[in-house]
């Protein structure tokens, strides 16, 4: 269980899984240390291959192990090549579905839902007859819940009257109003038995100001957003209330100097907000979270946060626009409560590859990372091409989208760490706020060097920096080695002698991923 501590307005948690900005007190020398996603050797998972998935197979939706039956499914949404003849045809986007036994090899099932001409059967869940392109399916499952309603999604559907696609200007299973000419580009909600066969529920719940940010989307809008939402049950993110989190894309007003003239959004800019809600049909009014600052380059936006609960935080995989390249990566956040976010590394953790090549151009990730055998796995869509034509004066632009699926991944709990920011024998250390921790155990998830003597050594103090007797560094037993959860111990014992305490770490050659009052 994590323990937070308001210091100065600033949440401080104690989280085996990394360490944040905010839990440190006082410091000297210390650096972050990221640690890279790992890319799958048998990238890339699901090809292009039939007309209707010939451009690319994003991630705009959920991979999952299906809690119910085991199997790894995916949600996701498929779109054709060639160019699109107007903006709308650009999203042409359809729900199509995979299942795995392992995660690697991935089976378009054969269904009878949406046949395609040539293809009776096909893997596409909803076509533009059922209400328009699809988006952003976040798929939740409720094993315990009524049959009919196991499987739950919300999903952004784009209606619009298209020849020879009857009903496509609503969506199918919602009524329309009196005087009702079409359902607007929103999120509906939908449920289902078996994760396939899908029935809406309700909606339009969330009605964004664009498609495409063509326009500003001011967040102070009640139902304001872009053409992105994620939505998630509070069960996964550590909070049994039955209620739900959103995190959404939202534009608001560029910074000074952020202007590039050839991005689609060029007079605003991208950053994520959060809304809550007690039973996905009520949602609180939109709050930014996490925008660029001062330590992020000028053309810095974001696109999407995909949350992962851990041991005493949440960890975010944020998806990173680099405006001036078109290029988009990932970094790594952290979260005592899903609110209040932190970056201690701006590098990327997973960087594009050469362009031309899956994922040389942008990573889109999916709805949520999977925890499976010791490792952290993402599965995104990897773009060979940009966001769109980087040259000058150009004017804004957005290109069509051509990749695959791809996945990477972490070993669990090994995310970034503290290490010595000048390196070699040179000692860093680093003091954390006081927290309730009297007759707790101090928990460390931490390595020392194999290649060269590493050493970790921490003491204890009181809340104003003096060292407890007996839980001082001279009486601490030093350690190397690897542990994700090894129990720190003096010659005055293990557990804390004092009701708050902090702990004092000193790291020569050596790495703290996490450590937890316990």
């Amino acid at each position: 269980m994590s323990i937070f501590k308001t210091i100065h307005g600033i949440q401080s948690v104690n989280c085996l899984s990394f360490v944040l900005d905010e839990d440190i007190a006082e410091r000297d020398a210390i650096g972050w240390r990221l640690e890279k996603a790992v890319l799958d050797p048998a990238n890339p998972l699901i090809e292009p291959k039939y007309p209707w998935d010939g451009g690319s197979g994003f991630a705009h939706g959920t991979f999952m192990i299906d809690p119910i039956d085991k199997f790894w499914k995916a949600w996701y949404i498929s779109t054709p090549a060639g160019k699109a003849d107007n903006a709308y045809e650009e999203n042409f986007r359809r729900l199509t579905y995979a299942v795995s036994e392992d995660g690697v090899n991935w089976t378009r099932p054969e269904l009878d839902l949406c046949p395609r001409p040539d293809y009776p059967k096909t893997n596409i869940l909803f076509d533009f007859d059922s209400g328009g392109s699809s988006m952003y399916a976040s798929v939740i499952v409720h094993p315990e819940a009524e049959p009919e309603r196991r499987y739950e999604m919300f999903c952004m559907r784009a209606p619009e009257e298209r020849s020879g696609e009857p009903g496509s200007a609503f969506v199918r299973g919602i009524e329309p109003k009196p005087g009702e000419t079409h359902h607007p580009f929103a999120t509906y909600r939908y449920y289902a038995s078996d994760g396939i066969h899908w029935e809406a529920h309700e909606g339009p719940l969330l009605v964004p100001q664009t498609v495409g940010m063509k326009m500003t989307m001011p967040y102070t809008t009640p139902k304001g957003g872009a053409d992105q939402a994620s939505y998630y049950s509070n069960r996964t993110l550590g909070k049994d209330d039955g209620g739900y989190t959103l995190y959404q894309k939202v534009g608001e007003p560029m910074h000074p100097g952020g202007l590039v003239a050839h991005d689609c959004f060029p007079w605003g800019r991208r950053v994520i907000a959060m809304r809550t809600s007690p039973d996905g049909t009520n949602w609180s009014q939109p709050e930014v979270i996490i925008q660029p600052d001062w330590r992020d380059p000028h053309d810095q936006q974001f696109m999407e946060l995909a949350p992962h609960k851990v041991q005493g935080g949440i960890l975010g995989l944020l998806c990173c626009y680099n405006v001036r390249e078109h290029t988009i990566d990932f970094q790594l956040a952290g979260s005592a409560d899903g609110r209040l976010w932190s970056r201690p590394s701006r590098q990327p953790t997973l960087p594009v590859s050469p362009l031309g090549d899956y994922g040389g151009g942008m990573l889109w990730p999916a709805h949520e990372l999977i925890e499976s055998e010791g490792r952290l796995y993402i599965y995104f869509a990897g773009t060979e091409g940009l966001h769109g034509d980087t040259s000058f004066g150009c004017g804004p632009n957005l290109y069509n989208f051509y990749g695959a699926i791809c996945r990477a991944s972490w070993e669990v709990d090994r995310y970034w760490a503290v290490v010595s920011g000048v390196g070699g024998a040179h000692e860093a250390s680093f003091r954390t706020h006081a927290v309730p921790a009297g007759g707790k155990r101090l928990l460390l998830n931490a390595a020392t060097s194999t290649v060269t003597e590493g050493e970790l050594t921490v003491e204890l103090t009181d809340p104003e920096g003096t060292p407890i007797t007996g839980f001082t560094r001279a009486d601490y037993q030093p350690w190397s080695g690897d542990s994700k959860k090894r129990i720190a111990r003096w010659s005055g014992g293990d557990t804390c002698p004092r009701e708050h305490a902090a702990a004092r770490f000193f790291l020569r050659r050596a790495r703290l991923y996490g450590y937890a009052w316990n």
